[in-house]
């Protein structure tokens, strides 16, 4: 009896495992056949995240989605794979704190958003990582 009710939680532990997996749709493509934007769905069909990509295949863009807008942290990605921006949606609306650096890693610039507008303090700095500008966008009510 208990090699049957073990075996049971583990056949049910596998196949709830298996509903954790996202279902892929490309949306659309590029010349070359390269996919540029996908969208993710989970088990219930909800689309739940999406993914850009440059025309070699590189991603370009990706963050998770909520009732059919952007809800979370996005990143976006230089060619190359290293990362170009990062920053917080809510509602579809960039709202939070938001990074942005150069090519070479070094950050460029660092600041925020509210309702997608700059709001606040945003420092600027160049590719050697050494301050160059501050400027104040007003409050971010």
């Amino acid at each position: 009896m208990k090699k049957n009710l073990l075996y049971f939680l583990l056949i049910l532990l596998l196949s709830s495992c298996g509903n954790n997996r996202l279902t892929e749709k490309v949306i659309t493509t590029y010349d070359n056949g390269q996919p540029a934007k996908v969208y993710y769905y989970d088990a219930e069909g909800r689309w739940v995240s999406e993914a850009d990509y440059y025309d070699q295949g590189a991603l370009m863009m990706e963050g998770p989605i909520a009732n059919n807008v952007r809800q979370g942290e996005w990143t976006s990605y230089f060619p190359d794979g290293k990362v170009q921006s990062t920053g917080i949606y809510e509602g579809g609306l960039r709202t939070g704190a938001a990074k942005i650096y150069h090519e070479n890693g070094q950050l460029f610039m660092d600041g925020f958003y509210a309702n997608d507008f700059k709001c606040g303090e945003w420092v600027f700095y160049d590719e050697q990582g050494y301050e160059v500008d501050r400027r104040d966008y007003g409050p971010c009510d």
